[in-house]
């Protein structure tokens, strides 16, 4: 049967393009599959799905939202991206524009070329593909000290567009010369040239790709540098970013610390207090009753054994102030709010 993708487009276009077999839509394609990791593909798909259709308003002029995808006994994967309609070598805006009609293009990658056919029309497009590898990429990789990918690495890299402008953009940042299975790793995690341009922007250069893949994996993106930098957390190594990440310590959380006294705390200590619950409320909650100025231990003790603002308020009736320490040894011992 026809892919998910290709029947709603099918329906989409089916009054107004000329009668086709639907056979030169779309190859017949499985049910769809859960996504496995790209890198354990152990063959070329014969044929791949792609989709166009309109992308948002502020993506400009002349640019369409591309998928690609494809689906083999063992593997599924689909990607989208913004690209220029001039990169789709064959389809015109006027071919989109139309009712409906036959389509084809060629998607130009320095490790091959995706020839693709289908129908388009109404702002949109279908089909399938064929992938082409390209005869001299190997070997030009090979030159350059990278080794020759195998068919399959090849086709991985068409697929995420790592060519050789992604390598000279390593040398020039100064990364270490990387291996066929290192280019593979980064395109299927999504550090392609995007974050490698926006991680150099945002001042890092991590010498190679396995870390610029690790910090991807981990939801540290340049956005994410930056607004750490604002609050003084400039220059942390990687592993203190993936830390603070993995962790829930946005820079938000940061921020609102910051605001009720706690700036330039530790990464360590960011984590602690995250980890324990310890939010700005609670700190606001402690301010209010004369408990300003506690240690990020303190705040987190208080939280884990249940030291809340009406319990100490309920422990210093009469006006004493008990300390964090004496609190925390009543709570322990049945006091109650």
């Amino acid at each position: 049967m026809l892919s998910p993708v290709t029947l709603a487009a099918v329906s989409l276009l089916a009054l107004a393009a000329p009668p086709m077999s639907p056979s030169s839509l779309a190859a017949p394609t499985p049910p769809a599959m859960p996504r496995a990791p790209a890198a354990l593909l152990d063959e070329i798909p014969a044929t791949l799905d792609w989709e166009v259709k309109p992308t948002e308003a502020e993506a400009g002029p002349g640019v369409v939202q591309f998928s690609l995808g494809f689906h083999t006994p063992q593997h599924a994967s689909m990607m989208s991206l913004d690209v220029a309609l001039a990169d789709l070598d064959g389809l015109t805006a006027a071919q989109l524009a139309a009712s409906g009609q036959p389509a084809s293009f060629v998607l130009h990658r320095d490790a091959g070329a995706f020839r693709c056919s289908g129908v388009a029309g109404q702002g949109r497009g279908v089909g399938t593909c064929v992938f082409a590898a390209s005869p001299g990429f190997a070997n030009a990789l090979a030159q350059r000290g990278v080794g020759a990918p195998d068919p399959v690495q090849q086709f991985q890299l068409a697929l995420h567009d790592i060519g050789f402008a992604y390598l000279d953009e390593l040398k020039r940042q100064g990364y270490a010369t990387p291996g066929s299975d290192d280019l593979v790793l980064a395109g299927t995690h999504g550090a392609g040239m995007r974050q490698l341009i926006a991680m150099d922007a945002a001042g890092y250069l991590f010498g190679e790709i396995k870390t610029l893949v690790r910090v991807r994996d981990h939801g540290v993106s340049a956005l994410y540098i930056e607004a750490l930098g604002d609050l003084g957390y400039k220059r942390l190594p990687a592993d203190q970013l993936v830390r603070l990440r993995d962790h829930g310590v946005s820079a938000t959380y940061v921020a609102q610390l910051r605001d009720h006294g706690y700036s330039g705390l530790g990464v360590e200590d960011l984590v602690r207090l995250r980890d324990h619950g310890v939010g700005a409320g609670f700190v606001a909650e402690l301010q209010t009753l004369g408990y300003e100025g506690l240690s990020s231990a303190d705040l987190a003790r208080l939280r884990d054994h249940g030291v809340s603002a009406g319990f100490i308020r309920t422990a210093n009736r009469g006006g004493q102030r008990l300390s964090p320490e004496d609190l925390i040894r009543l709570r322990d011992t049945g006091g109650r709010e």
